[in-house]
């Protein structure tokens, strides 16, 4: 390679413009280098589609004048010859480039009227793949010398070295901006998280469940969809029959009510007022449900229960459940076995878990039975309510403290039972409550401090 070349070639290679990942100012140096070095009038950058069927100009010089972007495409179905020669990746040697068989399709269409007679195309190779060319042209004959042909190679591939530069800018780039914004998400978090946090510190009625509930916004669609649906009813029920009422009047009025209309009317308005009750009555069962469930009940004073006289006095009260549902109560408690609790909250407690696995352990007519469990330990004591039933699924375990969490919505339940239960234990008795599946049923387990003004 001649000497003049060979400087060239160092210059470049050594330049920091190579390195900093600007492509323009890359081409530029690049292609005035080969425009210099080997006399030519014209050279340019064209870079392969995604897909190799166009190939675009990214940067032209054409003796002092440089254009970063030009408007030129040559696409794969106008220059299937060229593009066939392209993807075999090797050089371009065109002396006479208006009859050689590769790029004699451009004499028309763009050697022409360029005045170009030869052209020299070179690939450019990026992560070992052909991205590109560098497309060297003269406007005279010119035959192509093998150094000449080495030295546009040189350059192609420095070409590629400031592509990996330029990709290696923009994933800094990239990076830098995803860093930033991490950065701004984690203080906005942080933000939230303290702001919610403050707020949980000065909640004293908490009505949901400490690890599994902290979204109140579903909450809130519970409360919202369940009250709305009796309500919708009742809305529509009456304005049916203030409708009617009006039709009946009009009729009156234009002296045309018949006996039969007026009876019609009377039924259909009966109809719709005893919907309206039957569903006014529903929705005041459901708020006064959900107001148990926030109720906390720091008016209450603790007293000194015997279980074994407790436990019969409250299973009384839902004889008529189990008559109902045909279970059985056995009782597994020590003889005078005492605490101090709550007796209020432990009798709800008590009746809602007996409520619950009457209305949703049992199928079928197997032998029912509800199992109570107490004990004492060094620091609480614990009761246990285990029944023999159908168990319950994965999901029905992780959600069935959650507010209007259901299986059986269908069959009337709101869903409130189990999370009345989880807040009263946790957090008026201060205690802990768990749900495991036996190899028959589910297990109830309730741990209480001796201490009922302590915590676990």
């Amino acid at each position: 390679m001649r000497s003049e070349l060979q400087q060239i070639l160092n210059t470049i290679s050594r330049n920091p413009a190579i390195d900093q990942g600007e492509l323009e100012s890359a081409s530029e140096l690049i292609l005035q280098g080969i425009t210099k070095g080997l006399a030519i009038d014209r050279a340019s950058v064209w870079l392969l589609s995604d897909n190799n069927q166009q190939i675009h100009c990214n940067y032209l010089v054409d003796g002092d004048n440089s254009q970063p972007k030009p408007q030129l495409s040559l696409n794969r179905q106008d220059y299937p010859r060229y593009f066939a020669a392209l993807d075999c990746e090797r050089n371009i040697v065109a002396d006479d480039a208006h009859h050689h068989p590769q790029t004699c399709e451009f004499s028309q269409p763009y050697l022409t009227p360029l005045g170009i007679c030869a052209m020299l195309d070179t690939p450019i190779r990026h992560h070992g793949v052909m991205v590109g060319i560098i497309c060297i042209e003269h406007r005279a004959a010119k035959h192509w010398h093998t150094d000449e042909i080495v030295f546009a190679g040189f350059l192609a591939d420095i070409y590629g070295r400031a592509l990996s530069a330029s990709e290696r800018q923009r994933y800094q780039l990239q990076l830098e901006q995803l860093n930033s914004s991490l950065e701004q998400v984690i203080e906005q978090r942080t933000h939230e998280l303290s702001q919610s946090l403050t707020q949980l510190q000065h909640t004293q009625h908490r009505l949901i469940e400490m690890e599994k509930m902290a979204s109140l916004g579903r909450l809130v669609a519970g409360i919202a969809h369940e009250i709305n649906t009796p309500l919708g009813v009742a809305v529509t029920a009456n304005s049916h029959a203030a409708a009617t009422l009006l039709q009946l009047e009009q009729a009156f009025q234009h002296n045309q009510l018949t006996r039969q209309q007026f009876l019609q009317a009377g039924s259909t308005i009966n109809s719709s007022i005893a919907m309206v009750n039957a569903n006014l009555l529903r929705a005041v069962d459901l708020v006064n449900s959900f107001k148990q469930t926030a109720t906390a009940g720091t008016e209450q004073q603790a007293e000194l229960i015997e279980l074994k006289q407790f436990l019969p006095r409250v299973i009384s009260s839902v004889q008529s459940l189990l008559a109902e549902h045909q279970a059985h109560i056995h009782l597994a408690v020590p003889e005078h076995m005492k605490v101090q609790s709550f007796i209020s909250p432990l009798s709800t407690i008590i009746t809602k878990l007996i409520e619950n696995a009457c209305l949703h352990a049992f199928s079928g007519d197997s032998d029912r039975q509800i199992t109570f469990t107490a004990s004492e330990h060094s620091h609480y004591w614990q009761i246990e309510v285990a029944d023999n039933g159908r168990g319950m699924t994965e999901n029905e375990l992780n959600r069935a403290f959650e507010p209007f969490f259901t299986s059986r919505r269908n069959l009337g339940s709101k869903g409130l039972g189990l999370t009345l239960v989880f807040n009263l234990v946790t957090h008026l008795l201060r205690g802990e409550i768990s749900l495991h599946n036996q190899n028959t049923g589910c297990l109830v387990k309730i741990k209480l401090p001796l201490d009922p003004y302590a915590t676990l």
